[in-house]
């Protein structure tokens, strides 16, 4: 009997052992690390101010754009002309076509690469490849009167696209001189992307009248943007064209007053356009208005290129006021020391480390907090699996 107690007696003592190894080895709560991205944003609809200028026809003719879609202009930079009659549609490929010659020659010129003539190209090439083999040979006067060689071909060439704009002018001139009515060049007001399509909202939101909008007036904006291609045959009061500064443009938002606190003007802040692919932009708030109804109207002022923007006046948008990185830890895993250090206990392969950490930001309503690790802390989270939640 004395031999079964005392074997009793081994198998409690290995199995509470056991269990201590395992307990120890094992915490009574652990979870592992998460590094995270906690954002104070709201989400609401954005309306696109934008820096632009419509113009608009002062009589009835066709216009022509010598300036293509989507082009930058300068500000007093030719755009085209405005005929005052009907136009063959004829005569308009016919300009296009000589248009799209000389802009070739004179990309061609000034890139000082693309080559009119074959003869030129292979000769330029074949004296590249004689350089070469003087280099080879060290013979320095050789490789000099090839290089005065290239650089008399390019001449030659260069003088060959000077006589071929010539001509393209000449006929560009016999071109205009055929349609047989007046005609007004036009150039625009401001630089910027030249476009060629409106979207119902040019009129409805201007830059110069923003300070004057109202969360009301938002509501009564429409719902969509209609986008409509300019026609070239344009009566008294049509748009011609239009041309946007694409590296400014402004977002304005009816936001709910109670998610507004500390908001203020000169705040940095980042717009998110989910409707664009997620799009992410820099912004300095530009106004705070007064409580309408609950609701505060806030603008912000975008000074970065956001190629949607032509295609794009409402847009869901993330107005994000700020935004914390780290390690996201339940306010149950911090542990205080006296000296008022503050860790959490990571662990690697089964070994217990104090983590220190510096805190980011605390999300009291979720109960946890963003941290990350101190720069003199001997251990890291980025190491650890997991981390010890609670006490054992």
């Amino acid at each position: 009997m004395k031999k079964f107690f005392a074997a009793v007696l081994c198998i409690a003592v290995a199995a509470i052992a056991g269990y201590g190894i395992k307990y120890a080895l094992t915490p009574v709560n652990t979870q592992k690390t998460e590094y995270t991205t906690h954002e104070t944003a709201v989400s609401c609809r954005g309306y696109i101010v934008l820096d632009e200028w419509l113009m608009i026809s002062r009589s009835a003719g066709t216009f022509y754009h010598s300036a293509r879609e989507g082009s930058r202009v300068a500000k007093d930079g030719v755009i085209g002309e405005l005929f005052f009659g009907d136009v063959s549609d004829d005569r308009l490929r016919d300009l296009t076509s000589i248009d799209d010659r000389l802009k070739n020659v004179s990309d061609s010129v000034g890139a000082d690469t693309e080559l009119d003539s074959s003869d030129v190209e292979n000769n330029i090439y074949r004296r590249e490849n004689d350089i070469i083999e003087a280099s080879a040979d060290n013979n320095i006067l050789k490789i000099s009167d090839f290089k005065r060689d290239i650089n008399s071909l390019r001449t030659s060439n260069r003088l060959a696209s000077d006589g071929e704009r010539e001509e393209l002018l000449a006929e560009r001139d016999e071109i205009l001189g055929g349609i047989g009515v007046s005609k007004e060049q036009i150039t625009s007001q401001m630089s910027g992307v030249l476009t060629l399509y409106t979207d119902g909202f040019e009129d409805l939101l201007r830059l110069s009248d923003m300070a004057n909008y109202t969360v009301d007036y938002l509501d009564t904006l429409p719902e969509n943007a209609e986008t409509q291609k300019i026609s070239s045959r344009v009566d008294v009061g049509d748009p011609v064209c239009k041309v946007v500064n694409n590296h400014l443009f402004y977002v304005m938002m009816a936001v709910p007053t109670d998610q507004t606190e500390g908001c203020a003007v000169g705040d940095s802040v980042k717009l998110r356009f989910n409707n664009m692919a997620g799009e992410t932009r820099s912004g300095i708030i530009n106004s705070v208005s007064d409580d309408q109804g609950g609701r505060t109207l806030i603008v912000v002022q975008c000074p970065e290129y956001l190629e949607n923007a032509f295609s794009y006046r409402i847009a869901d948008v993330d107005l994000i006021f700020a935004s914390y990185t780290g390690y996201k830890i339940p306010v149950q895993a911090i542990r205080t020391e006296e000296n008022g250090k503050q860790k959490v206990i990571g662990i690697k392969n089964n070994v217990e480390r104090d983590c220190y950490f510096d805190l980011v930001y605390t999300y009291a309503d979720g109960g946890y907090a963003i941290v990350r690790s101190s720069e003199d802390s001997q251990y890291k989270l980025s190491d650890m699996d997991k981390i010890v939640v609670g006490e054992r």
